[in-house]
């Protein structure tokens, strides 16, 4: 039940606290996203590679918010800016404090990817999905995942991926901020502590209040953006599976290549 618990809690919180890590970069602004059930990559033994990209353009959702102190912002439109921020990119790294802490590399060529090495209370777990698979190694060997399984600890994994699988998804972003109508950048910009150990200061944009999104209640939200909507980090207190807790990630190496490949 512990391993179920923390399999689960580290699929969700990860994916609700990293928000951005959602949709392709390849995607134009007139695409339109697909559906959780519409975006399964197409199945290939390539692992996910992000080359060096051309300088990254603001998102056009982004341009059309005001980023000022003080500003306040509507939830449709910032749920928008803050689902393309990052993807924007292509590529790149995040610092994780939560329940289980440590490093995260991502790529969205040609679609969502991601190796995590953390720490929890429960020891190391390695976590990587590429191509549509979900792989999980809690010390005693890599498991991948797999549905039809006879195996529980297989499904389990596979299980995981679905979850993953969903909130990786660009419209799943953009209703997880909708979710608040109201949000405000403070009057200040705010100090944070960045995984290079210099301090950068953004601007800091937190949720109007509590709100519920899928049924998963979010007592906060904050977001860092640097000047044209670099994302710095993002800030979550949320509850799931009987547990709550603050989970905070801060973003790294944007736009480094970055390679991603299954355990085994």
């Amino acid at each position: 039940m512990k391993t179920r618990q923390r399999l689960l809690m580290s699929a969700t919180t990860t994916m609700i606290a990293a928000l951005a890590l959602t949709g392709c970069a390849a995607a134009s602004e007139t695409e339109k996203p697909a559906s959780p059930a519409a975006s399964a990559p197409q199945e290939t033994d390539a692992p996910s590679a992000t080359p060096a990209t051309a300088e990254r353009q603001v998102p056009a959702s982004c341009s059309a918010l005001t980023l000022a102190l003080g500003a306040q912002l509507e939830g449709t439109a910032l749920g928008k800016c803050v689902s393309e921020a990052l993807s924007s990119y292509g590529s790149g790294r995040i610092h994780l404090t939560a329940d289980a802490f440590g490093e995260v590399e991502f790529t969205y060529d040609p679609t969502y990817s991601f190796h995590a090495d953390l720490q929890g209370s429960n020891g190391p777990l390695t976590i990587t999905y590429v191509n549509g698979d979900m792989w999980v190694d809690s010390g005693s060997g890599p498991v991948k995942g797999d549905l039809n399984s006879d195996k529980p600890e297989e499904q389990l994994v596979a299980v995981t991926g679905e979850l993953y699988r969903f909130y990786s998804d660009l419209e799943q972003t953009a209703t997880l901020i909708a979710a608040q109508p109201a949000w405000r950048i403070d009057d200040a910009k705010d100090q944070v502590s960045a995984p290079s150990g210099d301090t950068v200061e953004p601007f800091k944009i937190v949720s109007d209040g509590p709100f519920t999104w899928n049924e998963i209640p979010v007592s906060e939200f904050i977001l860092w953006f640097g000047d044209d909507w670099t994302p710095v980090g993002t800030q979550a207190t949320v509850s799931f599976i009987g547990t709550t807790g603050t989970h905070t990630q801060h973003f790294y190496d944007l736009g480094k290549p970055v390679k991603i490949e299954p355990l085994s």
